[in-house]
């Protein structure tokens, strides 16, 4: 069995997506390559594998032990083996029938595993397909979170997601402006820690009207007759708002003041990417991050399945 889950990206809903809040998300066209063998009797070997074809991870897991190699702690051994584990709450006798039947699986990144493009939510995707558990729940048994990245692995084009415990809302919506494709997705060269942004999200009171606020602006900006400059007036008052949920200030306005469009924080903020909206060429868009010091610069149609 081979299959390949696709990245997401979060356009928005950011952390209000967690109290069901419906925020529209896009699958990336890299993603990860899950692969499924029949292998040796009584051994699972697992192989991971980046985006430059480097294994960055080898380990066996064996039946009839919660002792598990290696004798070295290892965080992605464990992490694995908790997803096993879960799999077999779900669904008994799952783990001992696929150490003792023998299986190689293989992970292939197509995205540098620092983008936080869903190294973790493909990896769900894959395990639960082969193992024929609900992936929600697994997720909700491993790595937690709002679940939008995990119904962008098998989507076909953009959606807008709601989240409604192991059975959420996902609606496949038809978005693909013309000027979707000339816009750019750039990189801050830091992987940010979700988890802190959740934990400063739910330190604070959030009214419904700032829900409702955030629900009509992905509305707005899922309209098929929406001009760019519309969309970036959506995109800043989107901006305003998370920052003064979060009591940050917007990435524009503290690293990018004299950017000629509208910038937006996407994922956890302050790090992974930001969407760059502009009517300004793509290669002097490109050139302007590039002088920062921001080399991964890639447009809407080179990222985005629409």
């Amino acid at each position: 069995m081979t299959k390949t889950y696709s990245g997401k990206l979060l356009l928005t809903g950011e952390y209000f997506i967690l109290d069901g809040v419906p925020g529209l998300a896009v699958p990336t066209r890299p993603g990860q390559t899950f692969t499924v063998r029949r292998g040796k009797p009584g051994r699972l070997v697992w192989r991971a594998v980046d985006h430059r074809g480097e294994e960055w991870f080898r380990g066996s897991f064996y039946p009839d032990s919660l002792q598990l190699t290696p004798a070295v702690p290892n965080p992605v051994h464990d992490r694995l083996e908790r997803i096993f584990f879960a799999a077999d709450e779900l669904r008994p006798g799952t783990y001992d029938r696929i150490t003792e039947e023998g299986y190689s699986v293989t992970t292939e990144l197509q995205f540098d595993r620092g983008w936080g493009l869903g190294t973790s939510s493909t990896l769900i995707a894959g395990v639960a397909k082969w193992l024929a558990v609900n992936p929600y729940a697994l997720l909700e048994k491993t790595f937690g979170g709002s679940g939008y990245d995990l119904a962008c692995a098998t989507a076909k084009g953009p959606i807008v997601y709601e989240r409604a415990g192991i059975e959420p809302v996902v609606t496949p919506v038809k978005w693909k402006p013309d000027w979707l494709a000339r816009t750019h997705f750039v990189y801050l060269n830091e992987k940010q820690d979700s988890r802190e942004g959740i934990r400063a999200y739910r330190a604070r009171e959030v009214p419904s009207s700032t829900q409702e606020s955030v629900t009509a602006l992905t509305n707005a900006l899922i309209s098929e007759t929406l001009h760019l400059r519309d969309a970036q007036k959506i995109v800043k008052e989107h901006e305003r708002i998370v920052a003064k949920t979060l009591g940050l200030s917007p990435v524009q306005a503290a690293r990018f003041p004299d950017f000629p469009g509208q910038l937006k924080s996407l994922g956890a903020w302050g790090g992974d990417f930001i969407w760059a909206l502009s009517d300004a060429p793509s290669d002097y868009v490109e050139k302007y991050f590039n002088d920062r010091g921001f080399g991964t610069v890639l447009t809407g149609g080179d990222l985005l399945v629409c």
